[in-house]
């Protein structure tokens, strides 16, 4: 009998757990839930973020005002829901309802207004690019079309984004980034190239190498099908105006680790075959009918990419750019694609933007990406874009100086951008920060040199970079700099400004190392030029060698370790005459740069 009512008990009774409740057959029934941030992605994007529970969806309602009639505008079995019928700057209000797998709703949410606490956007900014043709092929018979490159330009576009700070990513790092997996760099940049030409296995493919950079390379099957079977049955492509890849060439560049292939279609990148053009759907098109063609498209697209080169197609490059809001649908919901490329203009903003901590599914698969055109850089749609995405009152242009050393330190691990710099290394944040701002003047293509020594004059080209390398009318010279040094500019400003000043015989030493005392004296004598705080901000404990410390360098030494720019040694030493690193130094220069912001 005891038993009996223990049963009967648990019956009409439940235990709450985390704003829920489970009965006692183990059905759960929704209690309530609450948003914790609403964030523009984009002028038409407001993106929901909220703690979900497993087993849980959720109603979305939204009303104009906050005490006003609220309506369901979907749902989401996630913690996050894109509401792509906003518009900014309208104020709109949200509450979410969850709704447990028996179908009972819980309490709706309290209303929160768009734009509370917004999360960090990352932006991804994609250039499409096609063709890349030296002028020996052109001898040979290679047509060179407004979409093509020379080489030469290309390699000027890989070199503006090293001396800028880019990363380039592939489509891959983006759908891992999607899933949780990894970060995204700050000014990360896609190089997405269409169609599947011999110009990127010859011309475009040794230059990515070069610049440690990396690339999406979208191939139309059919046709790198067909240049294949040309080789294997004895042909050539000698002549031809537009001959493609064939399949051991991309599986040489998909081994190598710069390109990530992906689709261009199978077989649809025809601009007008039976009526359709690449693969947007045709008036009228029964939607059950184009999805039948999409899978089959796919299905051929995956036999051969992956037969090839074992990896499974996950993006694909919209033939033409032709594509609508149902052909988006469509193809995401019934094949393994999971990012589309489409041109100029499939979304609000000219970059991609993203927002951090948002669910799988609740992020945009769609990516715009203008096309590079012969005799147009690079620079000039990135500068574009920045200045056309600052006003729309949402997006702004990156401040990378704000990056925190967390950050820094969690993007090296997947990005460092040099060879000989581990992304496990205790600097390798420093450094990632130093390149995606630009603070290493002459840094070679693929090498930081951590460990060697740093020169006076390099010190004083770091400090001039950071300055903005402002003009310096009539250079001075030295005995040991002439007006031929690459660091001419540099020299005379920092010796004009008393920041790193010449020896007593008026020689500036170039080439020997600059001492920690030297360095903290030069950034001392810099915040004063540039008018930042130099009073003391804390208290100082004495080094156990600062006899060492010379009169003229004390008090910028004692500044730079209150303001946590330096450091001692374990053994309670300042060391005012040991040398530098470059690795050192990227650590100081990230201290000096955040510190002083503070």
């Amino acid at each position: 009998m005891k038993l009996k009512k223990i049963m009967a008990a648990l019956m009409v009774s439940a235990t709450i757990i985390q704003g829920f409740s489970i009965s006692a057959y183990g059905a759960q029934t929704a209690s309530s839930a609450k948003i914790s941030s609403i964030t523009w992605q984009d002028p038409e994007n407001a993106v929901l973020i909220w703690d979900s529970e497993p087993n849980f969806s959720y109603n979305i309602y939204r009303s104009d005002t906050k005490d006003g009639s609220y309506t369901m505008i979907g749902s989401s079995s996630s913690g996050s829901y894109r509401d792509n019928t906003a518009y900014y700057p309208n104020v709109y209000y949200y509450k979410i309802q969850p709704v447990s797998s028996n179908g009972t709703t819980g309490t709706m949410s309290d209303a929160v207004m768009s734009g509370t606490n917004p999360q960090k956007l990352s932006k991804v900014t994609v250039l499409m690019y096609h063709n890349f043709i030296s002028d020996e092929d052109i001898k040979n018979g290679v047509v060179f079309e407004e979409y093509s490159l020379k080489p030469a330009d290309f390699e000027a576009d890989l070199q503006y984004f090293r001396n800028n700070g880019y990363t380039t990513i592939t489509s891959a790092d983006l759908i891992n980034y999607i899933n949780g997996q990894k970060p995204l760099p700050a000014k990360a940049i896609i190089i997405s190239i269409d169609d599947g030409t011999l110009g990127v296995y010859e011309n475009a493919w040794p230059l990515l190498k070069r610049y440690r950079a990396k690339a999406d390379f979208n191939v139309i099957g059919e046709n790198i099908d067909s240049a294949w079977q040309t080789i294997y049955d004895g042909g050539t492509r000698d002549g031809e105006s537009a001959p493609y890849c064939q399949w051991n060439e991309i599986v040489k560049m998909c081994e190598s680790g710069e390109i990530n292939i992906c689709s261009h279609t199978y077989g649809l990148h025809h601009y007008n075959r039976d009526g359709r053009k690449g693969t947007a759907l045709m008036e009228g098109e029964d939607i059950n009918s184009f999805i039948n063609m999409i899978k089959e498209d796919y299905s051929l697209a995956v036999s051969c990419i992956n037969g090839w080169t074992n990896i499974m197609p996950k993006t694909m490059a919209y033939p033409y750019s032709r594509r609508s809001s149902e052909s988006d649908k469509a193809i995401l919901e019934n094949t393994g694609y999971e990012i589309l490329m489409a041109g100029d203009g499939a979304r609000p903003t000219s970059s991609n933007y993203f927002v951090d901590g948002a669910s799988p599914d609740g992020y945009w698969r769609l990516i715009n990406r203008p096309c590079r055109m012969e005799g147009h850089p690079a620079s000039e749609y990135i500068n574009n874009a920045d200045a056309k995405d600052s006003q729309n009152g949402v997006n702004t242009v990156e401040n990378t100086l704000l990056l925190t050393n967390e950050e820094c330190t969690e993007i090296a691990k997947f990005y460092s951008p040099f060879e000989d710099v581990s992304g496990e290394a205790w600097y390798s944040g420093a450094v990632y920060y130093g390149y995606v701002n630009s603070l290493f003047p002459g840094a070679t293509l693929t090498n930081f040199f951590p460990d060697s020594v740093v020169s006076r004059s390099a010190a004083a080209a770091t400090l001039y970079q950071i300055a903005g390398e402002p003009n310096v009318a009539d250079a001075k010279t030295f005995d040991d700099v002439q007006l031929n040094n690459p660091s001419i500019n540099a020299v005379s400003w920092a010796t004009d400004n008393n920041i790193i000043p010449p020896d007593e015989s008026n020689l500036f030493n170039p080439d020997e190392p600059i001492t920690r005392a030297e360095l903290a004296l030069a950034l001392y004598q810099y915040s004063t030029l540039k008018g930042i705080d130099i009073k003391p901000v804390g208290a100082y404990k004495a080094f156990s060698d600062e006899s060492s410390i010379s009169s003229n360098a004390l008090q910028a030494v004692r500044w730079a370790v209150e303001r946590g720019i330096f450091s001692g040694d374990d053994n309670g030493k300042f060391l005012p005459n040991g040398e530098l690193t470059k690795a050192q130094l990227a650590v100081i220069l990230q201290n000096f740069i955040q510190k002083t912001a503070e």
